[in-house]
């Protein structure tokens, strides 16, 4: 998906929930449902977590003990608008974000072939427009075409991951290294608590909730350099890997990166762009070279 359009559809959720708020549709103390907005909606729950996550930063949220956003403020009065009408009229980006999902949770394996018309007949809308979200997808990396027989979800190995990580390696330290000075004690705060609730969880935790965590903390973190060119080039390749390292997902490798979550957190904490560049280089090769054993032992 275009990333001006992605950066689009992620606005028009945050507006929506906002317009929520100051329309007093949603009261301090009411839970908000990801689930239920992104179905609503007809958006990924990835999306929608997304505009909570700035609804928390604005200070409008909260987690609850439970880790449950839920709403702690409401804009002033003066910010109050009529009640919301929010339609999405782009049923390819409807498309894209659900097909997103579905590739990440593991609903449409690597290697399955995904055909348009019955897609298309699921979602309720025209072959053509699953044919263009596919097309957003292969620009992902995520989908491969094949002639007269639809699309299939891509087979990435172990050649795919070291590319995907050299590059990583060269553009996240410097993305790490810009966040040091941007990123706020909150986003560092929810950052850790969601770490330490994963590890909490152990073997409990599905390996999408996993990777979806993973993912989750590699994005913060670049979103936070400050830099949009730097952040929307890494996304693509952060989302890729994610194919890939639900293998190391699968071999125990996420306590481990957990762990190194954490260190990479205490150094930003302490404002130090050096030893966090240096813990997220550590990170991103210790788990280049898990995933590739892992791989390689399948």
């Amino acid at each position: 998906m275009p990333a001006a359009s992605r950066n689009l559809l992620n606005d028009r959720v945050y507006q929506y929930l906002t317009a929520q708020l100051a329309s007093r549709s949603l009261a301090v103390g009411d839970r908000i449902s990801a689930r239920a907005v992104a179905e609503s909606l007809s958006v990924s729950r990835t999306t929608v977590n997304k505009a909570i996550e700035r609804l928390i930063d604005a200070g409008y949220v909260k987690p609850d003990e439970s880790r449950h956003p839920v709403v702690a403020a409401l804009p002033t009065k003066l910010k109050v608008i009529a009640e919301p009408s929010f339609e999405f009229s782009n049923q390819t980006e409807t498309t894209y974000e659900m097909l997103l999902d579905r590739i990440l949770r593991g609903k449409f394996q690597p290697g399955e072939v995904v055909k348009e018309r019955p897609v298309a007949q699921e979602l309720g809308v025209n072959p053509a427009t699953v044919r263009r979200a596919a097309e957003w997808l292969r620009s992902d990396g995520l989908l491969e075409r094949i002639p007269r027989r639809g699309w299939r979800v891509s087979m990435l190995g172990a050649r795919d991951l070291k590319d995907v990580y050299q590059i990583r390696l060269m553009l996240e330290p410097l993305a790490v290294e810009s966040a040091v000075q941007r990123i706020t004690d909150a986003a560092l705060d929810q950052l850790e608590s969601d770490t330490q609730r994963l590890m909490a969880l152990g073997e409990h935790a599905s390996v999408f909730d996993r990777r979806q965590a993973d993912y989750r903390f590699h994005q913060v973190l670049c979103e936070a350099s400050g830099n949009k060119i730097l952040s929307e080039t890494l996304e693509p390749l952060i989302r890729k890997a994610l194919l890939i390292t639900t293998v190391g997902f699968r071999y125990g490798r996420s306590s481990r990166s957990f762990e190194e979550h954490l260190r990479i957190l205490a150094a930003l904490r302490k404002r130090d762009a050096k030893q966090a560049a240096k813990a997220i280089r550590d990170h991103l090769r210790n788990a280049l070279r898990f995933n590739v054993e892992a791989w390689e032992r399948r």
